[in-house]
């Protein structure tokens, strides 16, 4: 799905791609954050993803009311305080995405995978 908008001079196409780039770049800013998470299809275990592909990490639905979900898989790192990282990473996501693309984020739902020594 795309983002469109429409002026008199001609039309802006904004791609999901787009929104999950900015979330990953959110996210990797965050104090505590160790990398995304991606599930592997063949064994449903959860694996940290590399550089090149945090993307994977990242999940845009686009509602009908022309809002945006998005859902996060992440490790973090052992003994930070889980809920206060969470809700900054939230904050830091949702601010950045409204601020760049003028786009209504409903929700941004995070998954901790797993914890890092």
């Amino acid at each position: 799905m795309t983002i469109r908008y429409v002026n008199n001079l001609g039309k802006i196409t904004i791609d999901d791609s787009v929104i999950a780039n900015i979330a990953v770049a959110s996210v990797m800013q965050s104090y505590g954050v160790v990398g995304l998470a991606s599930r592997s299809a063949r064994d449903g275990i959860y694996k940290l993803l590399g550089v090149n592909n945090m993307q994977r990490g990242v999940e845009v639905i686009r509602r009908d009311n022309g809002t945006v979900a998005i859902y996060i898989s992440l490790f973090l790192e052992y003994g930070i305080r889980i809920p206060v990282v969470c809700q900054n990473i939230i904050d830091n996501v949702k601010y950045n995405i409204e601020k760049s693309l003028n786009v209504n984020v409903a929700e941004v739902n995070i998954y901790v995978q797993g914890i890092n020594r």
